[in-house]
């Protein structure tokens, strides 16, 4: 997506102006009653924005799916930079909400990536563009599976 702009900022899951174990003290009788602390590292967050707005007001759905595709691509690259070792990456439904260009450009990275690389389509012909050099193909109907 080189046409828009990606920003990502990190939110802490509580104000950054406030030690958070002062939060848990001024908080401990509500977290107490609720069965959970409400604000804290749990709450931790990833924002994305695409030429300044929200990227969930922006992107269309293959857009997003895009988007969080080359993020986990990018941990892989991290992974692999870090401590030589592959990602497996798992894709449900390859095809959805994606345009047979923006499908081939991903195949294409999955494959670059070296990685092993799961995918699952509801059809076969959906799974088109994936030419890897080495590959199997399955089928599952009805709890069966068998190889193509």
């Amino acid at each position: 997506m080189p046409e828009l702009e990606i920003a990502v900022s990190f939110h802490r899951g509580w104000e950054k102006d406030t030690h958070y174990g002062e939060l848990l003290q001024q908080h401990f009788e509500r977290d107490k009653a609720i069965g959970y602390t409400v604000s804290g590292p749990q709450k931790a967050d990833f924002r994305f924005k695409a030429n300044g707005l929200p990227v969930e007001d922006v992107l269309s759905r293959g857009q997003l799916k895009l988007l969080m595709c080359a993020l986990r691509l990018a941990q892989g690259e991290h992974l692999m930079q870090q401590k030589q070792r592959h990602c497996i990456f798992l894709i449900d439904d390859f095809a959805s909400e994606l345009d047979q260009t923006k499908r081939a450009l991903l195949a294409e990275r999955l494959q670059q990536s070296g990685s092993q690389v799961f995918v699952s389509a509801i059809t076969q012909n959906q799974l088109k563009e994936m030419q890897p050099t080495q590959y199997k193909l399955f089928s599952i109907n009805n709890g069966q599976i068998s190889e193509l």
